[in-house]
This record gives C-alpha cells, sequence and structure tokens, in this order.
C-alpha cells in the first residue's frame, strides 16, 4: 500500500524558497564585503609598538615612530599641521600621542579616563 505524501500549504513553500533567496543574497553580500576590505588600500593591520617613544633620525632616514612600555596602536590620523595623532591601547590604558615626524619628537600626550 502506497500512501500518498501529505499536502504542504503554499505558504510554507513560499516561506522556504524566500529562506533560501535571502541566505544566498546574505552569503554574497558578505563575501563581497569582505572582499572589499581587504582589497582597500586604507585597510592594515594594528601595528605593535615597542621601545622608546623618541629616536635620533639620521640624514636620509625616514622616522619611526617606537613606543616604550609596549602597547598596540589602535588608530592614527595625520593633522593639517603635519603631526600624526596615534591612539594607543597600552598595559596603563588607552591614551593619544601627537607625533611630529619631521622632528621624529611626541609634542604632546593625552591620557584617556576610563
Amino acid at each position: 500500500m502506497d500512501t500518498p505524501p501529505p499536502k504542504v500549504s503554499r505558504a510554507l513553500t513560499a516561506a522556504v524558497v524566500i529562506m533560501g533567496v535571502l541566505i544566498v543574497l546574505g552569503t554574497a553580500g558578505l563575501i563581497g564585503v569582505i572582499v572589499h576590505r581587504a582589497m582597500s588600500p586604507g585597510h592594515r593591520k594594528p601595528a605593535l609598538a615597542t621601545q622608546d617613544l623618541s629616536l635620533s633620525v639620521s640624514q636620509g632616514e625616514a622616522p619611526r615612530f617606537v613606543l616604550a612600555g609596549g602597547g598596540r596602536i589602535v588608530a592614527e590620523a595625520v593633522r593639517p599641521d603635519g603631526s600624526v595623532s596615534v591612539q594607543i591601547n597600552g598595559p596603563q590604558g588607552d591614551r593619544i600621542v601627537i607625533w611630529n615626524p619631521e622632528t621624529n619628537q611626541v609634542v604632546a600626550q593625552f591620557v584617556l579616563a576610563p
């Protein structure tokens, strides 16, 4: 004896098809965002900093920003005057350092209170 398959409502079939389409579109969008961020020229991994805050720069050598006590550079931004503001997440907490690459000197430091 063959029993006929149970009847499936059209609403349930439509819901399953719509959810399948949404899953495919969401996956394609997520892959697109990942590829776009990976190919973007502004996307960089955070730099790790160690050693001393200011180093002397020899003629023709590029200045280097190095941080005493360790820490992780979270964000950086170039200011209109040519200096660079750097947000650092370190063992002592977060702080913002204003660094002048021309003189390789730290101009100011701001501690961010929790």
